[in-house]
């Protein structure tokens, strides 16, 4: 009977050590996996989703091609010209400044056009200047109601800065083409005069036509007249 009991105990206690070691050997595997980092299968599935790591490629397309795309700026010349050499407007010439006249040009006539002069004169106390083309279109019905296609800018003319003293003036030739030339169907109409915008200026002065003949084409997409750029007053 003591015989079995002791055989009974050594058995118990080898089963015991055994159990105790075998815990021994999960807890240090446990411990190795988690100081290597080496996820749990628990744990795998916490990993967040491919659409949630990063935009899409089609939205960040998008907002990259926008962002490169230059703004669209607005021309604040009309093409005539409107700085001096420094590329300042300080000091330009101002439309309440300025008066006009029209002046035949002698010997100005050829095959199927004229020659007149549209005159700006200084008329401020201070100096100013002018660079570039005034905007001319023919004016009529009593209202200065436009007549036609304003005038188209000869680009091959010297267009340097005219600096005006009080009472000097600056010229500039406009080529007219007879609307004769056009036929009935362009609808001959007398003009009143020209209206004159100086470069760079979005107001304008009226300048009547007390001594010329002029004649506008209503009914005609082509421009009677074509302007260069101003010049010192001879």
């Amino acid at each position: 009977m003591t015989k079995h009991r002791i055989v009974r105990t050594m058995f118990g206690a080898a089963g015991v050590a055994a159990l105790l070691v075998t815990a021994g050997r999960s807890a240090s595997s446990a411990d190795d996996d988690a100081a290597s980092g080496t996820p749990s299968a628990s744990s795998a599935g916490s990993t967040p989703s491919a659409s949630a790591e990063s935009p899409s490629g089609e939205a960040s397309g998008e907002a990259s091609g926008e962002a490169s795309e230059p703004a669209a700026t607005a021309s604040t010349t009309d093409g005539t010209g409107s700085t001096d050499e420094t590329g300042t407007t300080e000091g330009r010439c101002q439309t309440p400044e300025l008066a006009g006249s029209l002046v035949p040009v002698e010997g100005g006539a050829g095959a199927g056009h004229y020659e007149i002069e549209v005159v700006l004169k200084n008329e401020a106390p201070e100096e100013c200047w002018l660079q570039g083309w005034p905007g001319v279109s023919f004016v009529g019905d009593g209202d200065g109601t436009q007549i036609g296609e304003a005038a188209t800018f000869d680009r091959s003319s010297p267009h340097e800065t005219v600096t005006l003293a009080p009472g000097e003036a600056a010229h500039a030739v406009v080529r007219v083409s007879n609307a004769e030339n056009y036929g009935d169907e362009c609808g001959q109409t007398p003009a009143d005069g020209l209206r004159i915008y100086p470069p760079g200026e979005k107001r304008s002065l009226f300048v009547r036509n007390d001594q010329l003949m002029l004649t506008a084409c209503a009914d005609s997409d082509e421009s009677l007249l074509q302007v260069q750029a101003l010049q010192p007053a001879s």
